[in-house]
């Protein structure tokens, strides 16, 4: 048994603000979902995390990183005001990336792609990141992302310090894809819109209590023409709230320290 609670217990080292490293001790929650993710992680933990999907690259000049893509996908760059960047636009430079995906995907050295991809998020919600820690192996991940429903296993709100696993898919959720004003087209919806199904073994760690917002009234009226059809597409019973602003629980810890503005050093397992 005390082997058992050991071999579910492990330790996250960060960095503070003042470039100091300490140690969060973490209990591995009990459900299938996070055995699942432990078992990747046992075999990630000396595997360098892709900085660009960490949030541990500066992805604020869209314009120059746009124009790094474009040069390496061979193609033109679009004639955009990136100075006064419209959600038209960033719309349009997003599907650029979802027609490049499949074919830049299999080449060489194409970090570009992905850094396209997080660029155009941060742009879209500077807010996404804030109040977490993310934790990305992104292409390094290899074989090990899996299809896997998630949806039962999101938690009612967001509990500080603790790890989670996010949604982690290539579109956008549905109250995303309402608020970025994409077509309102059911195909399209669709095929954008997606539940959380890719298991992947990224996770953040929260630094702050978040509680899921109620959907806006207008999203509900909007998602009412296209929520059934969307939902049997995807094979799903149901989309909430907490689908949006929450995620399944992985880990746990008993430290109450702030943990904001820190960066993920590494894993620690029990041997």
């Amino acid at each position: 048994m005390a082997d058992l609670v050991k071999k579910n217990k492990f330790k996250i080292t960060l960095i503070n603000k003042n470039n100091q490293p300490f140690d969060v001790d973490y209990t591995l929650n009990d459900t299938v979902l996070a055995e699942k993710w432990f078992h990747k992680i046992k075999h990630l933990h000396k595997v360098p995390i892709d900085p660009v999907e960490s949030d541990q690259v500066d992805l604020s000049d869209l314009k120059d990183i746009c124009e790094q893509f474009c040069a390496y996908a061979g193609m033109d760059i679009p004639g955009i005001d990136f100075d006064e960047i419209t959600q038209k636009d960033l719309n349009a430079l997003h599907k650029i990336y979802e027609d490049s995906h499949d074919r830049l995907s299999r080449l060489k050295d194409n970090s570009i792609l992905y850094k396209f991809h997080q660029a155009i998020h941060k742009r879209e919600n500077p807010a996404d990141l804030k109040g977490i820690i993310p934790v990305c192996w992104g292409t390094n991940e290899g074989p090990l992302t899996q299809i896997m429903d998630c949806q039962p296993f999101y938690e009612k709100e967001i509990k500080k310090n603790n790890i989670y696993l996010p949604w982690a898919e290539l579109g956008k959720t549905p109250h995303r894809y309402w608020h970025d004003e994409e077509p309102n087209d059911q195909d399209r919806f669709n095929a954008l819109a997606k539940p959380h199904i890719t298991f992947r073994a990224k996770f953040f760690i929260a630094t702050k209590d978040t509680k899921p917002m109620s959907f806006d009234t207008k999203f509900v009226e909007w998602f009412s023409t296209y929520k059934q059809g969307w939902l049997q597409h995807h094979k799903i019973t149901q989309w909430e709230n907490i689908h949006e602003d929450s995620a399944p629980l992985l880990a746990y810890t008993d430290c109450t320290d702030n943990l904001q503005n820190c960066v993920f050093k590494k894993i620690i397992l029990n041997k």
